[in-house]
C-alpha cells in the first residue's frame, strides 16, 4: 500500500498554521501583560513573533513543495523534510517557554495551556512533514 505524501503533508502544514494562530492570539497578549516580577515581556514577545513567522514560513515551504513539478522529485522531498525539522525544533523551543511561564502565576495558566497545545501541534506537524518527505511516491 502506497501512502500519498500530500495527504500527510497538508494536515502537517495546517497544524503549523493553527499553532502560529494560537501563539499570535492566545499567547502573545497575556505575555505582553505579564506582571510576574521577573518577567521580561520586551524579550519574550519578539521571540514569540519569530516563532509565528517561522511556523508560517515552514508551512508555506511545505505547501510549496507540493506544487513542485514531477521533474523536481528531490525538491519535493527536501523541502517538507527541512520544514518538518524546523517545526520539530519550534515545538521543542515552545516546551521551554511553557515550562518557564508555568511559574508566573495563575493569570498565565491560559497561555501555558495554549503553549502546550502549540507544542503538540508543532511536533505533530513536524513529524507529519518529515514522514511525507520519507514515504515512497505512489
Amino acid at each position: 500500500m502506497h501512502l500519498r505524501p500530500l495527504r500527510i503533508l497538508l494536515p502537517g502544514a495546517a497544524f503549523l498554521l493553527a499553532s502560529a494562530a494560537i501563539v499570535a492570539f492566545g499567547v502573545i497578549p497575556p505575555v505582553r501583560s505579564d506582571t510576574f516580577p521577573l518577567a521580561t515581556p520586551d524579550r519574550a514577545v519578539p521571540a514569540f513573533w519569530g516563532n509565528v513567522l517561522l511556523s508560517v514560513l515552514a508551512a508555506a515551504t511545505a505547501l510549496a513543495s507540493s506544487r513542485a513539478g514531477s521533474t523536481r522529485a528531490t525538491l519535493r522531498r527536501v523541502l517538507p523534510g527541512v520544514a518538518g525539522l524546523v517545526a520539530l525544533l519550534l515545538g521543542l523551543l515552545l516546551i521551554d517557554a511553557a515550562t518557564a511561564f508555568s511559574g508566573h502565576g495563575p493569570e498565565m495558566h491560559g497561555a501555558v495551556v495554549a503553549l502546550w497545545v502549540c507544542v503538540c501541534l508543532d511536533l505533530a506537524g513536524g513529524a507529519s512533514m518529515v514522514v511525507s518527505a520519507l514515504v515512497r511516491r505512489g
